[in-house]
């Protein structure tokens, strides 16, 4: 059985490759303009011009008919006619004719063009005649005036210009010389230019021609540079070596070596990454840690002095004490100590000092429950019902949990086992609406995604059908089958938005519509 098309095929301009017309043993008796054949008898290819079939040409040529002027109108572009190959291309009074010979074409009389005459590789082997019929002469160039061509003398080039006395020469044919010498080394001399009576000698200064040396009086030898004058115009300037300060050159990009040389008057530090001098550092670094043994932390009572840290107690610096007994620092609830926990003077203070001269250090960790964070361990499941919770501590990151879903390790689902097909087994799902954990069925699950993502409509008679299916989306695959016999058919397809399709047939048709939601 054919497939049926119900509307026109667009190739776009691409091949039909690998295809037969349809084959007849006879004409056919009826049949619509436009339609092609080949009658297998007569082998001959024929087209139905609406009333008759009609034979087409045997490819032997195609002439031309009527005229433009006295130029030939021919019926097809790209008409190749005999053994001059001559090709022409375009219709009715606009034609291009093109010599495509592996040869030559030889004419025997001029070529005359109104218009453009485009030739490629021309070979003058009697010459070229200019707007005034000139060949022109031995040494002559070929220049434009804009509308036409004409033969001109070449210009007059120039090598070298000399100065030849103490005036300066602008005559042509005079020469010009500059050239680098042992009294102004490093002056370089560019490439002289000329126009008109003005002569352009471009003067550089070559580094690589002065002599290297090491400075010997940092307070006499002199740096050159080019500097700005504010008024658009650089100018050479010097300065002694020891004139620039250190803080005019830019940032380092490396490593400064001082030569196991000092830097001295040094500046106090005052952000991070500022240098430190020697007697800044010792400076900090004085007292150190004192330990001062263990307190009561409800009471405040040191051990060792028997005297309350809380109420009577100077302390320095480094001041280090260790909690011996539970409470609360200076009797502050929001900081509660342990045994363990120890604490450390950061601001030095005459009785009594406060909690806010100490830091406190948290040396222990209690057990965590439901309200306090502490120490506290996780196991997975082994057993029913929260079997397949997996639990694991990666050797990277120690004292931190991984929990994850051992699937591998859940006992496998039947479907047989509980009801048919397993359908009332429940599926864990996340509301997004309500942002919470719900659960579901295979059974629910199988008739929501039915509903969102599948439609079958019916459209009956017209050529023109079209279908709602309200999935948000272009990404859907359409397919049709005629509703009476229920055979697959062909038709234009449009998505026209994210809810509609429109099918488009030439002739009237009942067709049912499949539509899928893709993604």
């Amino acid at each position: 059985m054919a497939i049926n098309f119900l509307d026109n095929i667009q190739l776009n301009q691409n091949q039909l490759l690998g295809a037969r017309l349809e084959n007849v043993t006879s004409d056919p008796g009826s049949a619509l303009g436009g339609d092609i054949i080949f009658n297998s008898t007569s082998n001959i290819l024929k087209y139905y011009n609406g009333s008759a079939w009609i034979s087409l040409p045997d490819g032997v040529g195609i002439g031309g008919s009527g005229t433009v002027g006295t130029v030939p109108v021919f019926v097809t572009d790209t008409t190749t006619l005999g053994d001059s190959q001559l090709i022409t291309s375009g219709t009715g009074s606009t034609q291009t004719f093109t010599f495509n010979t592996t040869g030559s074409t030889n004419f025997k009389g001029d070529i005359i063009t109104t218009g453009n005459l485009s030739l490629d590789n021309v070979g003058g082997k009697g010459g070229l005649k200019d707007k005034d019929g000139d060949l022109g002469t031995n040494g002559q160039l070929l220049s434009s005036t804009g509308t036409a061509t004409n033969w001109i003398d070449a210009p007059v080039s120039y090598t070298k210009w000399e100065a030849q006395s103490a005036s300066f020469p602008v005559n042509d044919g005079d020469t010009y010389v500059l050239d680098e010498d042992s009294a102004n080394p490093g002056v370089r001399i560019g490439t002289t230019t000329k126009s008109g009576t003005t002569i352009t000698q471009p003067l550089s200064l070559s580094v690589k021609s002065i002599t290297t040396a090491s400075p010997s009086d940092f307070a006499t030898d002199t740096l050159l540079w080019s500097d700005d004058d504010g008024a658009s115009n650089w100018k050479v300037q010097k300065s002694h070596i020891e004139d620039i300060p250190v803080s005019a050159w830019g940032d380092a990009t490396s490593t400064v070596d001082m030569g196991s040389q000092k830097i001295i008057d040094l500046a106090d530090p005052t952000v991070a990454q500022d240098a430190a001098t020697k007697a800044y550092v010792d400076s900090a670094v004085t007292g150190g840690l004192t330990v001062k043994g263990g307190f009561n932390a409800s009471t405040g009572i040191v051990a060792l002095t028997s005297v309350s840290l809380y109420t009577a107690t100077a302390v320095a610096v480094g001041d280090y004490y260790i909690v011996t007994t539970a409470g609360d620092f200076f009797g502050q609830a929001s900081t509660p100590l342990t045994v363990g926990d120890s604490v450390l003077c950061q601001t030095a203070s005459t009785a009594p000092a406060a909690i806010t001269d100490f830091a406190v250090i948290q040396s222990d960790t209690d057990l965590a429950t439901l309200a306090t964070v502490g120490i506290g361990n996780v196991n997975k499941a082994i057993t029913k019902p929260l079997k397949g919770i997996d639990v694991d501590y990666p050797v990277a990151t120690p004292g931190t949990a991984v929990v994850g879903l051992d699937i591998a390790n859940m006992d496998a689902f039947d479907p047989l086992v509980g009801d048919e097909l397993g359908k009332s087994d429940l599926i864990p799902v996340y509301d997004v609406t309500g942002t919470w954990n719900k659960k579901t069925t295979v059974l629910d699950i199988g008739s929501v995604a039915n509903q969102s993502f599948s439609q079958a409509s019916t459209s009956s008679s017209g050529t023109t059908h079209t279908f709602s299916h309200n999935f948000n989306t272009r990404n859907v695959n359409v397919q049709l089958f005629d509703a009476s016999s229920f055979d697959t058919v062909y038709a234009t397809v449009v998505r026209t938005n994210v809810s509609t399709v429109t099918v488009t047939t030439a002739a009237s048709a009942d067709i049912t519509c499949l539509i899928t939601k893709i993604g």
